[in-house]
C-alpha cells in the first residue's frame, strides 16, 4: 500500500475488559499498513483501573508492530480533541474502546453526529464482555461485531 492509501486510524482507548480485543484489531489494521494517532481520555474516577497514556501507547505500538503511533495529549477535553482531530481530516476512521462512563461527553459533543455528517467509519469494541447494546448510545452501524467480544 502506498502512503497515498494509508489509513490513518484514531484509537480512542481506555483500558477496559476487552482491551485485548481492542489491541487484537490494532493488529489487524497493522497489517494492513495503517498508521496511528491514541488517545488515552482522562479517568475521572480516582478508584477505576486505567492505562497511563504511556502504557497504552506501548501496548498499542507493540500491536502495530512498527508501524507509526502517535500519542495525542488530549488534555480534559478528550471529545474536544476527538472533535478537532475530524473535522480537521486528520483520520479516516476512528476505533474507540473507552469507559461506558465516557460516552455521555461524545454526546454532549455531538459527536455521533458530526462524525456521521463526515463519513468517518467508526469501529466501537463494547467496553465488557456483554457486548453492545442500545444503552451506550452510538449509531448501530458503529459497531461491527467481529471486531468486538461477541465473536
Amino acid at each position: 500500500m502506498s502512503d497515498a492509501q494509508t489509513q490513518r486510524l484514531l484509537v480512542v482507548a481506555n483500558r477496559t475488559e476487552c482491551a485485548p480485543h481492542l489491541l487484537e484489531e490494532v493488529q489487524r489494521r497493522a497489517h494492513a499498513d495503517a498508521t496511528f494517532l491514541l488517545i488515552v481520555p482522562p479517568e475521572r474516577h480516582p478508584d477505576a483501573p486505567d492505562w497511563t497514556p504511556d502504557e497504552a501507547h506501548e501496548l498499542v505500538q507493540r500491536a502495530a508492530r512498527g508501524r507509526p503511533v502517535e500519542l495525542v495529549d488530549c488534555g480534559q477535553d478528550a471529545a474536544g480533541t476527538i472533535s478537532g482531530i475530524v473535522a480537521s481530516g486528520g483520520c479516516d476512521e476512528i476505533l474507540l474502546s473507552t469507559q461506558r462512563e465516557h460516552h455521555p461527553h461524545w454526546h454532549r459533543h455531538s459527536l455521533p453526529k458530526q462524525i456521521d455528517e463526515l463519513g468517518i467509519p467508526t469501529t466501537v469494541i463494547p467496553p465488557d464482555a456483554t457486548g453492545w447494546s442500545a444503552d451506550h448510545g452510538f449509531p448501530e452501524g458503529w459497531v461491527r461485531v467481529e471486531a468486538g467480544p461477541l465473536t
